[in-house]
């Protein structure tokens, strides 16, 4: 393993690799038929960064005595055969065909160019005729353009989940990216001439990109989006009268209200992900009562933050205490706890889960209450929170939110041990990523400037490294709440530089942590979210 990283970190130091596709077909068959076999018997699992697969294709060449100019070819060949089974278990008419226009025949071609692409004409000119009616008739979207955005859109849309692509090395490369980032099975072929016109493309090898099949897995990919609408669709008036309870209750219409207020639901949908990862056939019911009881949790907490913040607005809406008084607040918040409590107890899970799940939300809110508690402390003795500090804070507060929501849809579905463990471990690492990225994005809005209520790492990066002379800048700044303060002085110790390095440093970690969770649907699905949460900054 040490050697496998000290060879990624050469990579890393490498210049860019010339991107050669063999002429000769017997060569071609040759490196695919021996790059199959290579990750085959080592049973790689998706997804694996380009430095990994360099350092793949790197062996393969030296073994085989392989062109060095060829390792971008071997590459290619080789995530295709990670994403294979993946792309091979999904029905036909999920998967994307995507063409490069310059497939086509420029002196003969009859189609037309919209705003998406090539209107194939069905000329007969070129192979995009035949490549287009060979996947559409198995049920394929199919699009002929250049670039890989519209592909990237369509996947992100969640109309298809997965994608056959056709294009030059440089095109297919960048595709990876986009595979990498968000998790997106797909395979490509690389165009055999190239040159941006009147191009060729191994037919066969297309046509056997098309129509293949994963016939020996049960694997079934999880849709985000998809995940989304359900979690969605639980939170129906009907359905929390009926689970709550409380209807004819001005306490009851209240617990409603914040149930059914606005958000993204991103706790909840957490819940869903992690138990349909072990369970692709849940009990509706129950699912329910493991959602609605994770945003029971969350919208206490949001309760008593708005009034220990002393907001006035929530949702574009007057906060509870603001509305109706911090005692009638605080009661609200300690019923939507009871609740959530509750709907666990009545969810259906065996008692060995049900006492997990209590263990792993009694946990959560002592973290978060020990992370908010320090924070309140500090800013009630006007003090700095240190570096240690703050990031124990975020590990409390943030990352204690996706832990719950994660482990009580793994325990629900009877995750082992290993992958609670390391689920909590991903918790610690995005929670404190996800907080270090809202603190560069307060620090980086457009005008330059962004006042700000609590303490961050901006501040206690400046703290711990101002001179004395800076220092009552920064506390000024911190008292005042302004940015605008801070700005030069930032500059001065280069800090918006230390907060994304920082950002960079978590975001590997959490990569990592992912590459060892074993369950494929789940391991997939943190990929995705990790890459659309932080896709500027991966």
């Amino acid at each position: 393993m040490d050697n496998i990283n000290q060879k990624i970190k050469e990579v890393e130091q490498a210049t860019v690799m010339p991107l050669v596709v063999p002429l000769d077909n017997d060569q071609r068959e040759e490196i695919r038929r021996k790059v199959k076999q290579f990750f085959s018997d080592r049973k790689i699992m998706p997804p694996v960064s380009y430095n990994q697969l360099a350092v793949y294709a790197g062996i393969l060449i030296e073994e085989n005595n392989w062109d060095e100019r060829h390792k971008a070819f071997v590459m290619v060949c080789g995530g295709n055969e990670i994403w294979r089974p993946i792309v091979g278990s999904i029905p036909f008419e999920r998967r994307m065909l995507l063409l490069p226009m310059c497939l086509r025949n420029s002196k003969l071609c009859t189609g037309v160019e919209d705003e998406l692409g090539l209107l194939c004409s069905e000329c007969g000119n070129c192979n995009i005729c035949c490549f287009l009616k060979e996947a559409e008739d198995l049920g394929y979207i199919t699009i002929v353009a250049e670039g890989t955005t519209i592909a990237t859109r369509l996947v992100e849309s969640g109309k298809v989940d997965a994608v056959v692509g056709v294009g030059c090395m440089d095109v297919l490369r960048k595709m990876f990216s986009s595979v990498t980032k968000y998790s997106i099975p797909a395979v490509g072929i690389p165009l055999v001439t190239c040159g941006c016109k009147d191009t060729k493309a191994d037919a066969l090898w297309v046509s056997e990109e098309i129509n293949y099949i994963e016939t020996n897995s049960d694997f079934k990919l999880l849709n985000i989006n998809n995940l989304k609408d359900k979690t969605s669709a639980l939170f129906t008036e009907s359905r929390i009268d009926g689970m709550i309870g409380l209807a004819g209750s001005a306490t009851g219409r209240m617990v409603r209200e914040m149930l059914m207020a606005g958000g993204k639901r991103i706790r909840p949908l957490l819940t869903v992900l992690a138990y349909e990862a072990f369970d692709s056939d849940p009990d509706q019911d129950l699912l329910a009562h493991l959602a609605i009881s994770v945003e029971c949790f969350h919208k206490a907490s949001l309760v008593h933050d708005d009034i220990e913040d002393n907001d006035s607005f929530r949702y574009g809406k007057e906060t509870i205490h603001t509305r109706y008084g911090i005692p009638v607040a605080i009661n609200l918040g300690d019923l939507l706890i009871g609740e959530g409590y509750r709907l666990l107890a009545e969810s259906g899970l065996a008692p060995d889960r049900t006492g997990e799940c209590f263990r792993a939300v009694a946990q959560g809110h002592r973290a978060m209450s020990i992370g908010q508690g320090e924070e309140l402390m500090a800013r009630r003795d006007g003090r700095i929170l240190t570096m240690d500090e703050i990031i124990e804070v975020f590990r409390n507060k943030t990352s204690a939110a996706f832990k719950v929501s994660l482990q009580v849809g793994a325990i629900g579905a009877g995750a082992d041990k290993k992958t609670l463990e390391l689920l909590e471990h991903f918790s610690d690492l995005i929670g404190i990523a996800y907080q270090i990225k809202d603190d560069l994005e307060d620090f980086t809005v457009a005008n330059g400037f962004s006042s700000f209520d609590d303490q961050s790492v901006l501040i206690s990066l400046l703290a711990g490294q101002a001179l004395a002379s800076d220092l009552s800048v920064v506390t000024g700044a911190l008292k005042n709440k302004s940015m605008k303060e801070l700005h030069p002085m930032a500059e001065k110790y280069h800090i918006r530089e230390q907060i994304t390095k920082m950002l960079a440093e978590y975001l590997e970690k959490t990569y990592k942590c992912v590459e060892d969770i074993a369950n494929l649907k789940l391991k997939l699905s943190l990929n995705e979210i990790v890459g659309k949460t932080f896709g500027d900054y991966v």
